[in-house]
């Protein structure tokens, strides 16, 4: 139905002067769509706020973790002794406690760009703090976070495992600096398109101690590490409607390490392309990844140059290690 309006564009505003609904040339526009995830939001306005950016550790000794099923996407990154590190982006959803949170990495904002310049975290060290500042980052620790993080005591639990964020509370804090949606086209979403390879079971491998698989279970991929299900604090396994698994070269940066004085791996190709593979639906894509700039998004395409299509729903995004660089890993699928 036709709507009268006196220009060519404008927003209809809800009752708390946000901006819901978009009119173009006096009609009512497509609903808007939740970029990260293609679903419609709960409401119109979040897909117009910004994206938080949380560093997530993943560790045993940590365990259980909690917020990650609340992500829209959640990016996995080698870091010291072998372990990984999660990266959870969270836009139309939000986590009241989502953990335990620890530091940042100097490959961080090459990795949430496209999506923020807001990140919780735990801090870093100097080094990382400066490439932080240097890419525009807002940085929200622990010392500034204010209700944004708690400490929440755990039996049994070292200190450095306690601390907790609220992805609500550092998204009120960091769009005071930084108020952009994440670019509408970072994926793209519908129904499978192109060759692909049944796919049941995914391994990944970041170091002899830390082999992660996701397993299809006939409606989504469920986490494992090292054979055992990755669960949240409720005891639910984490699951993803879509993995996707990219190559890059992982050196060892010189001069920086963690206080045991293990190095700290960091990823050397943040642009270019390499291979990678999408499995959704309990299927391989098998393509490329590339990204021109940091500005830029990372494009995913099939070997036929086609842009692979994501499952609306949850993204794990798996940063794995070549055969190339100081630390190596490995990646394969079974049917």
């Amino acid at each position: 139905m036709a709507i009268l309006a006196g220009g060519s564009f404008f927003l209809l505003k809800n009752k708390e002067g946000l901006a819901d609904v978009p009119f173009v040339g006096g009609l009512v526009a497509e609903d808007p769509e939740c970029p990260l995830n293609g679903k419609e939001p709960t409401k119109d306005s979040l897909a117009l706020r910004p994206a938080v950016a949380l560093k997530i550790e993943n560790n045993p000794a940590a365990y259980p973790l909690s917020g990650l099923e609340d992500a829209e996407v959640v990016y996995e990154e080698p870091v010291e002794g072998g372990l990984s590190r999660f990266m959870a982006i969270y836009h139309c959803n939000d986590s009241s406690q989502a953990g335990p949170v620890r530091s940042s990495r100097v490959v961080d904002p090459a990795i949430m760009s496209p999506y923020t310049m807001i990140l919780g975290a735990a801090g870093g060290n100097d080094i990382v703090r400066k490439a932080l500042d240097d890419a525009g980052v807002f940085l929200v620790d622990e010392n500034t976070a204010g209700e944004g993080m708690v400490r929440v005591p755990r039996e049994g639990v070292s200190l450095e495992h306690t601390l907790y964020g609220n992805t609500a509370a550092i998204r009120k804090l960091g769009r005071k600096e930084f108020d952009e949606a994440p670019q509408e086209d970072i994926f793209k979403f519908g129904d499978a398109e192109g060759k692909s390879k049944k796919a049941r079971t995914i391994t990944v491998t970041f170091s002899v101690g830390n082999v992660v698989s996701f397993d299809w279970n006939g409606e989504e991929y469920g986490r494992l590490d090292n054979g055992a299900p990755l669960v949240n604090s409720d005891g639910e396994q984490f699951t993803a409607d879509n993995v996707i698994v990219e190559e890059h070269t992982v050196n060892f940066v010189e001069g920086l390490s963690d206080i045991l004085g293990t190095p700290s791996p960091e990823i050397e190709d943040v642009t270019g392309s390499g291979r990678a593979v999408l499995f959704r639906d309990g299927r391989a894509y098998v393509g490329t990844w590339n990204r021109e700039s940091v500005d830029d998004r990372v494009r995913f395409e099939t070997k036929a140059g086609e842009e692979m299509v994501l499952k609306p729903g949850r993204t794990w995004i798996e940063l794995v290690p070549d055969d190339t660089g100081d630390l190596k890993g490995s990646f394969s699928y079974e049917k």
